[in-house]
C-alpha cells in the first residue's frame, strides 16, 4: 500500500460528493475512510472539526469496542464511552470542549 492521499478541497463538487456517498456505504465497517458523517447531533461540534484521520480513528475505536453508531439519537444508549474516545483521539479540539461535557 502506498502513502497516497486525495485532497478533496481540490476535487470538483461532483467528485467530492461521489466520495462522500461511497464512504457513507462504509459507515459501520472497517472500510470507512473518514469523509462521511457517521455521528449524531450529540457529537457534531467535535467530530466535524476533526481531521479525516481523527474521524477514521474514532470510527474504528467505536467499531472495535462494539459501540452503537446510534448514540446520541437513542436516549437509552450511554454516550460516555463514545465521548471518552472522541476526547482522546481529537486532541486538537479538546480545548474547545462543549460546556455540557465539561461538567461530566
Amino acid at each position: 500500500m502506498s502513502n497516497y492521499s486525495i485532497n478533496l478541497e481540490t476535487a470538483t463538487g461532483r467528485a467530492s460528493q461521489a466520495v462522500i456517498r461511497l464512504d457513507q456505504m462504509f459507515i459501520g465497517t472497517p472500510d470507512y475512510m473518514g469523509v462521511a458523517y457517521f455521528w449524531s447531533h450529540e457529537f457534531k461540534h467535535w467530530l466535524r472539526a476533526c481531521t479525516v484521520a481523527e474521524r477514521r480513528r474514532v470510527h474504528s475505536e467505536w467499531l472495535k469496542r462494539g459501540l452503537s453508531f446510534e448514540a446520541g439519537v437513542d436516549p437509552v444508549i450511554d454516550c460516555t464511552p463514545h465521548w471518552k474516545i472522541i476526547k482522546r483521539v481529537c486532541k486538537t479540539i479538546a480545548r474547545d470542549e462543549p460546556a455540557k461535557e465539561a461538567q461530566s
